[in-house]
């Protein structure tokens, strides 16, 4: 990729911003349980569950906010989603519609299912290239083979994507930073230089390199 003007990206891991907030939402979690146990003080029950369900919340967005198109993964989009219905379950509580355990059964569910989403987000290899671009130029679709083309123009949103499965998939998007601009190559999902090197991205490389752009060794 390199030698077509490709430059390797340094990924911020920001596992300290989510686990910092979300290490708070276990405390009223836990005092939930230990006060639905002893039968203590059950009527705040409802109030720290959903504290600890918003708490959760924010640690989960500090966690995915380093990457565009995380929700993309079903992993993360299922545990955001969840962790978001855990308010919700807990307004039903307040109103008597659920049982109290069944909100504590469903708040450890979804606890579950987003440390597990932050932990697969975490240990991937972090494969982002970037080569300079104009906005004026547009994505060259007959260079991309079996991509879902969102859009030929510039955006800082999803160009276009290609899905290995659920959880692994790459991504052509914009970035701008101060006065350049980019093209970038996200790779999510993949663990290991020989998983990135057996993947079959589909696209044609010269087709992206620039007439501008400076070819690196």
């Amino acid at each position: 990729m390199r030698k077509f003007g490709w430059r390797p990206v340094q990924i911020e891991n920001r596992a300290s911003k989510a686990l910092f907030p979300m290490a708070w939402g276990f405390l009223p979690l836990a005092f939930c349980w230990i006060m639905w146990y002893t039968g203590v003080s059950g009527k705040f029950i409802p109030w720290l569950g959903a504290s600890s369900m918003f708490l959760m919340l924010i640690g989960g967005l500090a966690g995915i906010s380093s990457r565009v198109g995380t929700l993309n993964a079903s992993k993360i989009g299922v545990a955001l989603v969840s962790i978001c219905f855990g308010v919700m379950v807990w307004a039903l509580v307040t109103q008597g519609t659920v049982s109290v355990l069944f909100g504590l059964l469903y708040s450890s569910a979804s606890v579950y299912l987003l440390v597990k989403a932050l932990d697969f987000l975490f240990k991937d290899a972090g494969y982002v290239f970037e080569m300079d671009w104009d906005v004026k130029e547009k994505l060259p679709v007959d260079a991309l083979s079996d991509w879902d083309i969102k859009t030929t123009r510039f955006s800082q949103t999803c160009m276009a994507i290609k899905r290995f499965s659920g959880n692994q998939f790459v991504q052509l998007y914009g970035a701008v930073e101060d006065d350049s601009v980019f093209l970038r190559f996200d790779l999510l999902g993949c663990q290991s230089r020989e998983e990135f090197k057996n993947l079959n991205f589909g696209i044609d490389w010269p087709e992206f390199k620039l007439e501008d752009s400076s070819q690196e060794e």
